[in-house]
């Protein structure tokens, strides 16, 4: 017993960032359950990142989306949300998780507000869409699992790359809803940091030693 609590305890040292996160995820996602609907309905929607929300207190919007679920059911992300984050804590540190979970979650919402701007703007997409309730961590998991396919065997690197491309980018022209845009915006962040880490990687192993 005593063996298994050190090495319990060992892998959260590693990973604390990241199961900080899940646990307040977690948490947050009970607080919602026993409180009452009206009042956990004004949380999510105060807190969503929709373009109402981003113009009114977008650095509030932009932070609290990230720590909340709409639904009991996505709390089951906060495993694999967990140890693809572990992972990243693993290999490159405390830092590279919190750049990771900023970078997807900030710039895939970026980038979904910009385009639904601009699809209202030219009347392509209803102005109700402006107050829709949009929070999560799945623009979190999918981008650091875009950044962990820089550590993939060499030759299952580039297919696992095109099969994530290709079904995100599937369920975007099959679905059309503006969260499957950022999923996808989120991947391909991830994979531009794998593409930063992995030249710097190199060039690391290519620099002569003093």
């Amino acid at each position: 017993m005593h063996d298994a609590a050190a090495a319990a305890a060992r892998w959260v040292r590693g990973r604390d960032v990241a199961v900080t996160y899940g646990a307040v995820v977690a948490v947050a996602a009970v607080l919602l359950q026993v409180a009452p609907d009206a009042v956990a309905q004004e949380v999510v929607l105060r807190s969503s990142t929709n373009l109402v929300n981003l113009r009114q207190h977008l650095p509030f919007a932009l932070v609290v989306s990230a720590f909340l679920v709409p639904t009991p059911a996505q709390v089951l992300l906060v495993v694999p949300l967990v140890w693809a984050l572990g992972a990243v804590q693993r290999r490159l540190g405390r830092g590279a998780v919190v750049l990771t979970a900023a970078l997807g979650h900030v710039g895939a919402t970026l980038v979904v507000s910009t385009m639904l701007l601009a699809g209202i703007t030219h009347g392509r997409v209803a102005l109700s869409v402006a107050t829709a309730p949009d929070v999560g961590v799945s623009y979190v998991l999918v981008a650091a699992l875009g950044l962990l396919t820089v550590w993939a065997p060499q030759g299952r690197r580039r297919p696992l790359v095109l099969a994530g491309s290709a079904v995100l980018g599937t369920v975007l022209a099959v679905d059309r809803a503006f969260t499957d845009l950022g999923h996808l915006a989120a991947w391909l962040l991830g994979l531009a940091l794998a593409s930063f880490v992995g030249r710097a990687a190199r060039a690391a192993r290519e620099t002569p030693a003093a």
